[in-house]
């Protein structure tokens, strides 16, 4: 038996336990960030935690389209029942946007009345909501 057959012997062990940690390590790091995203899905603001923000804190919000403009929407805020359910409030909600605002799961045009909007934006002095994101949810959820 040669010197270079045994080195390799006795350093498979070694190897597989190598792999098996890293396997391990990889697991736990998506396992995690798994968790992180599943912490970060979008919560929208209640009517009570929405009227208590202050200038430009961030806010998440859900509003049943009732004007839109050039840059400005008005509309209903929205109380999430669950995942996919929404209730029907008289609480304005104002939402400025631009060309930076990032629309996710549709485009401008979509942006109409009847239109259901989660919007995600800082606060601003007159309490609208300046957009960062808008995500179109119109057939996606059901407003009661």
């Amino acid at each position: 038996m040669n010197a270079t057959a045994v080195s390799i012997k006795r350093s498979r062990p070694v190897g597989v336990f190598m792999l098996a940690a890293l396997a391990a390590l990889s697991l736990g790091l998506v396992w995690r960030g798994a968790g992180r995203m599943m912490r970060m899905q979008t919560q929208a603001a209640n009517i009570a935690e929405f009227a208590q923000l202050k200038t430009q804190d961030q806010a998440k919000i859900v509003v049943n389209v009732t004007e839109a403009h050039e840059g400005r929407i008005r509309g209903k805020l929205l109380e999430q029942q669950d995942e996919t359910h929404y209730l029907r409030t008289e609480n304005a909600a104002e939402v400025g946007w631009g060309k930076d605002t990032a629309l996710v799961m549709g485009k401008a045009e979509d942006i109409h009345a009847g239109a259901i909007l989660h919007v995600t934006g800082r606060v601003a002095a007159d309490h609208s909501v300046q957009a960062r994101q808008i995500v179109i949810l119109t057939g996606y959820v059901q407003v009661k």
